[in-house]
């Protein structure tokens, strides 16, 4: 674990109330990034490293497990639609894919899942015409359909495919035209439904003819050279056919598939090829397309595999559009005329279909204990938790609102700087506008804020360990030109120095606490499979930051186990979630208590792995502190750094300012 001194953003405590708006924004931004470029890649328990092995062999946990492997998530890429530099044709940004294919090459995972928008222009069939402009030359111009936009990207990703590395896509609204949706699943044979009758999940097998397409750019972006064999990824493919919806038009669109012990499952809700609904009947309609597939949901939803990750373009909620998954916006009400007076003074007056069917997907989701849903759309990082308003209906899944891999990115809660249809108040959340609580507050009843960051490239690395898995966010600024209101632009790609913002994860066998700030630390406890007990003894959350809606941020506590080992005396505790400074491994300060197994012997103390794999005194890993030992029982008081056993209790104890892997270790 890296003990750089810088571990505080710049924005830590700074309210986005206390200056100008769009000052905080941009401050926000650089000032994030410019810490995560300071910061070692890597945090407590992961891929840092630090002094010589001084302890035993530790239990290969997270990453460093011979049973983990790792997928890749990544949000949406667009180009801006009429400009070219040279180096991302037709509006696809090319720039940005390779580089983060170079990334998904370094971290070894298996597969990337995309949460559709593979580029800007392919939701409605015909040509665009963009604008080149190459080291300030004179412009020139040249025309390309929706079609060999989609296939620009598919010959891109082939990196991936010569590195034995998948690719799982959908589709979004700038992919939603009927011809798209024909060519999405020729592309992309793995999803299930080739024309040419390819099995599903084969990689390395994108037609050749994608190949051949136009290349404006290729003098500088020349499309990658396919080699090697095809492979397969996943087993059991499904997608709603006639059986289960009565039609099968989305075949290959909306599709789950397994991957070891893991369940995927990806919704498409554009227009499939023949413009009906999944039943075969109804002309297509956006807000109910999704509860259309609702038969095929529950039964791939409803599943034995340990781990189920659930995709789509569209959240649940989210943070500047207003559209979701379900409608036009998040509120329970089917439909609702809104009031309101735009940016120009002009007195509007909006209906919009509400989200009819997400209670009961929030409700299936939280059954089943699918516990990540990622979506794209909004160009922005959040993390929160989502909620069913229904108490008849209650569930919620933690909501991952991928970060933009565009030219462009958006700005919260400035939906009505458009003047139409948008009749969110600025610095007004979607949750507190369309979900109020009563009386109305900042606040609204369905989301839970966790985290956000604005204005940066990012991407998802999710690593799957038996019956934990974790996240790892990483991003690099891009500084982007400010275009309108609604958005901010690049207009050429700069140099994208990828550092590691925040990790969070969850177990099958473990729990979720949800602090706010002020709460204390002392509510989380939990067993182990083999009855080691895990307490915080001591410890608040002073978290005191809020979003650009005035929204306070929480914090999502997980803990997690791996059962004892020869080398430990209790279970190995995996503990994330109690920090909340994005790019920095600093929590606030608390007292770890785990019980040992005393017929193993009575020396042991409170041991984290090093970035050797070796088990070190956790008091090691500290951010400042001195390291003290007493022999004892925790009291009130003790100062960070301080340590001890308690031996009639038969309990270790610690007090730490970090997330990591925890275990009782005799020899550290």
């Amino acid at each position: 674990m890296s003990k750089n001194d810088d571990k505080k953003s710049e924005m830590d405590g700074v309210s986005a109330k206390g200056m100008d708006r769009r000052e905080f924004i941009k401050r926000t931004a650089v000032g994030a990034g410019a810490v995560a470029a300071t910061m070692v890649v890597g945090g407590c328990g992961s891929d840092s490293t630090t002094a010589a092995p001084t302890g035993p062999v530790a239990s290969a946990v997270g990453k460093t497990s011979k049973s983990a492997w790792k997928f890749a998530v990544m949000g949406d890429t667009q180009w801006v639609a009429t400009n070219d530099d040279g180096k991302n044709p037709d509006a696809v940004p090319v720039d940005i894919i390779n580089a983060l294919n170079q990334q998904f090459l370094a971290q070894g995972v298996k597969f990337v899942v995309q949460v559709g928008d593979m580029t800007e222009n392919a939701s409605s069939n015909g040509s665009t015409t963009a604008t080149k402009v190459v080291n300030g030359g004179a412009p020139t111009t040249y025309s390309y359909t929706n079609l060999q936009a989609e296939d620009t990207h598919a010959a891109f990703v082939q990196t991936l495919y010569n590195a034995g590395i998948g690719f799982f896509v959908h589709r979004g609204n700038h992919d939603s035209a009927t011809t798209s949706a024909t060519e999405f699943v020729r592309i992309y044979p793995q999803t299930g439904a080739s024309p040419t009758g390819i099995p599903a999940g084969t990689m390395n097998a994108t037609p050749s003819d994608v190949f051949n397409t136009p290349n404006n750019d290729s003098a500088v972006q020349p499309f990658p050279v396919p080699s090697g064999n095809t492979f397969t990824i996943g087993s059991n493919f499904s997608s709603p056919s006639a059986a289960d919806v009565g039609s099968a038009n989305l075949k290959g669109l909306s599709y789950s598939f397994d991957v070891n012990n893991a369940r995927f499952v990806l919704i498409d809700q554009f227009t499939p090829p023949d413009n009906l609904g999944p039943d075969g009947k109804a002309a297509y309609n956006i807000d109910t397309t999704v509860v259309l597939q609702k038969p095929w949901l529950n039964s791939v939803l409803a599943n034995s595999q340990q781990h189920t990750f659930v995709f789509s373009h569209k959240g649940l909620i989210t943070q500047q559009h207003q559209d979701v998954l379900f409608g036009e916006c998040p509120s329970d009400v089917a439909s609702q005329v809104y009031n309101y007076t735009d940016i120009t003074g002009v007195a509007k007056s909006v209906t919009k279909p509400g989200a009819v069917g997400m209670n009961d997907f929030i409700q299936t989701l939280s059954t089943n204990k699918a516990k990540l849903y990622f979506c794209g759309h909004d160009h922005i990082h959040n993390r929160s938790i989502v909620k069913s308003t229904d108490p008849a209906k209650p569930g919620q899944v933690t909501h991952i609102l991928c970060q933009s891999c565009s030219s462009k990115f958006y700005t919260p809660n400035e939906n009505n700087a458009r003047g139409d249809n948008y009749p969110v108040p600025a610095a007004t959340s979607n949750d507190a506008y369309y979900c109020p609580t009563t009386p109305p507050s900042v606040y609204g009843t369905r989301q839970t804020q966790l985290s956000q960051e604005v204005y940066t490239v990012g991407f998802y690395i999710v690593t799957v360990d038996g019956p934990n898995a974790s996240v790892d966010y990483y991003s690099a600024p891009t500084y982007p030109v400010y275009s309108k209101s609604t958005e901010q632009q690049i207009f050429t790609t700069p140099t994208l120095n990828f550092t590691k913002r925040e990790t969070f994860g969850y177990s099958q066998i473990g729990k979720q606490f949800v602090l706010g700030n002020g709460d204390s630390f002392t509510a989380i406890t939990d067993t182990g499979p083999t009855k080691t007990v895990a307490s915080i003894l001591s410890g608040t959350n002073s978290n005191p930051n809020t979003d650009l809606s005035g929204r306070r941020y929480y914090n999502s506590v997980n803990t997690g186990w791996y059962a004892e080992t020869s080398g430990t005396a209790s279970d190995i505790l995996a503990l994330w979630g109690m920090g909340y400074v994005l790019g920095s491994d600093q929590t606030d300060v608390f007292t770890l208590s785990l019980s040992y197994d005393s017929s193993k012997g009575s020396s042991f103390v409170i041991a984290t792995p090093d970035g050797n794999g070796n088990w070190i005194n956790a008091a090691d890993q500290n951010l400042g502190g001195v390291k003290t030992f007493v022999s004892g029982p925790w009291k009130a008081g003790y100062a960070l750094g301080t340590y001890g056993i308690d031996t009639a209790g038969k309990t270790v104890w610690a007090v730490l300012n970090y997330n990591g892997y925890f275990a009782a270790v005799a020899g550290v």
